[in-house]
């Protein structure tokens, strides 16, 4: 094959016949085509989105305990802080009620916390059945139970 100044030889082969072609240097591909980069990128997209939805159906469970977990915290720490403040919240036998009287709110009675609101109020009654198992009563005292377990 022959070398022309700016052009190299290119050569087709047909069933008819062999033939040479000059095509110039500058002409040829170098890259990805816009096409290909599209694909690639729209099949990123699709697997991501899979995997986003896969995660986030395994990982709800989890969430859900561990929002559950932080209510319970919540609850005690503020029932812990009420009871020092000799507020009145606590129902005997009864510590859905109980939680629900921090909800709504009672004022201290004692000591620093004399006149002052003990309130859950990032939380609704409507919380209350996930939290519960994760929270103990115990002498008219809230306790918190990481396992989870009680009735």
């Amino acid at each position: 094959m022959d070398v022309y100044d700016n052009y190299n030889a290119v050569v087709f082969l047909s069933a008819h016949n062999l033939r040479t072609q000059a095509q110039p240097k500058n002409l040829r591909r170098s890259g990805f085509s816009q096409l290909e980069l599209l694909t690639v990128v729209c099949l990123v997209g699709i697997f991501s989105s899979i995997t986003i939805a896969w995660y986030n159906g395994n990982n709800r469970e989890v969430i859900e305990r561990v929002i559950n977990q932080r209510n319970a915290q919540e609850i005690v720490s503020l029932g812990v802080c009420a009871t020092m403040g000799g507020a009145e919240f606590v129902v005997p036998g009864d510590k859905q009620a109980t939680a629900v009287n921090l909800i709504v709110g009672v004022t201290g009675q004692q000591g620093l916390w004399k006149d002052k609101l003990f309130r859950l109020g990032n939380l609704a009654p409507t919380d209350l059945p996930g939290a519960m198992p994760f929270v103990k009563f115990d002498s008219g005292l809230l306790l918190y139970d990481p396992a989870g377990l009680q009735p």
